[in-house]
């Protein structure tokens, strides 16, 4: 009788460890990963991996943004949003501005990439911990395509080089005579 009640008992126990093992399987496996992770994740192993940067070490990840091509409608509802946007707001007309704003998201071309900026800590030749902040530009895939500093932020947006990947990037060469 002592020998049924354990055997009862440890089925019991390997059943309900199955179950609660099963279960938390089942939890990492419905663990949604986002377009936000994928890119951090990509930057992190691309800085590593970067003989710039051997110090490195994260701070904070900016949110990823996708950027468009611009096409004749799209740049024309772009200005005129920005000078909605520049008027004092007793004077800015918000029906119109979102108006302008829904055109916009309708029409917002093809996609180029993403871009996501981060701030990291990097260590100078004499040894001190230094913020720094890059913009990185990744292709459709969420692949790091180039990075760019600050200053150079408002300058390249729109252009199509920088979310093409450099090892698939061919240059043309055009004859001199």
């Amino acid at each position: 009788m002592t020998l049924k009640k354990t055997s009862f008992v440890l089925l019991a126990i390997t059943l309900m460890l199955t179950t609660i093992s099963c279960h938390r399987d089942a939890e990492t496996i419905n663990k949604i990963i986002t377009k936000q992770q994928i890119a951090e994740d990509a930057i992190k192993k691309w800085m590593i991996s970067s003989k710039d940067y051997p110090h490195y070490k994260p701070i904070v990840f900016g949110d990823l943004t996708p950027r468009y091509e611009k096409s004749a409608s799209t740049l024309q509802l772009s200005i005129l949003i920005g000078e909605e946007e520049a008027k004092p707001n007793k004077e800015r007309n918000t029906l119109r501005l979102d108006s302008l704003k829904n055109e916009l998201n309708k029409y917002k071309g093809s996609l180029l990439g993403y871009i996501i900026p981060h701030k990291f800590q990097e260590k100078n030749i004499a040894g001190e911990t230094l913020s720094q902040e890059l913009l990185f530009f990744l292709d459709t895939t969420l692949t790091v395509a180039s990075a760019l500093s600050p200053e150079s932020f408002d300058y390249i947006l729109d252009e199509k080089v920088f979310f093409r990947l450099d090892s698939i990037f061919v240059e043309e060469t055009i004859p001199l005579e």
